[in-house]
């Protein structure tokens, strides 16, 4: 798998560059309840403007760029996809691997719900290939030995 995924790269780009505004922003309320108080027109609009802040991708766009991250920092060749999607997620996490130009992806997770999980992702068009088993290089507690990990492998149509 590619790590310069230039799709990827700008999620993340634009993701830390929204954080640094959301940073700037709370930065900004104490000056303002020391300078104008609590119950200040300036402080209103801050807390205005906050509720207007609104993170710039939907949680399927999160996952699938959490995907992509992990699956590059345990050097696989493959992406994996461990986590379990909500139904409003699944849509916009299938576009965004699209949109990056992923092709097909190994699904491990093991919830009680992984049913659901198969179904939505055939309802977005992907075809489930088969059973699979891939390798993840974990380092967790000085164990830096490969993990044998069964999943289902998806073709993104």
């Amino acid at each position: 798998m590619n790590a310069n995924n230039t799709y990827f790269e700008n999620l993340k780009r634009i993701g830390h560059e929204y954080e640094e505004r959301r940073a700037a922003h709370e930065g900004r309320k104490q000056h303002i309840i020391d300078t104008y108080g609590w119950d200040s027109e300036e402080l209103k609009n801050w807390y205005a403007e906050k509720e207007a802040m609104k993170f710039p991708f939907e949680q399927g766009a999160c996952k699938a760029y959490r995907a992509w991250a992990q699956s590059i920092s345990r050097k696989e060749d493959e992406l994996e996809m461990d986590d379990f999607l909500w139904d409003k997620e699944v849509k916009d996490f299938i576009d965004t691997l699209r949109y990056a130009g992923i092709t097909s992806f190994v699904y491990t997770n093991q919830s009680t719900a992984v049913m659901e999980n198969l179904h939505a992702f055939a309802a977005q068009g992907c075809t489930m290939i088969g059973l699979c088993t891939i390798t993840r290089q974990e380092t967790r507690w000085g164990d830096e030995e490969p993990t044998e990990i069964m999943g289902i492998r998806f073709l993104l149509n």
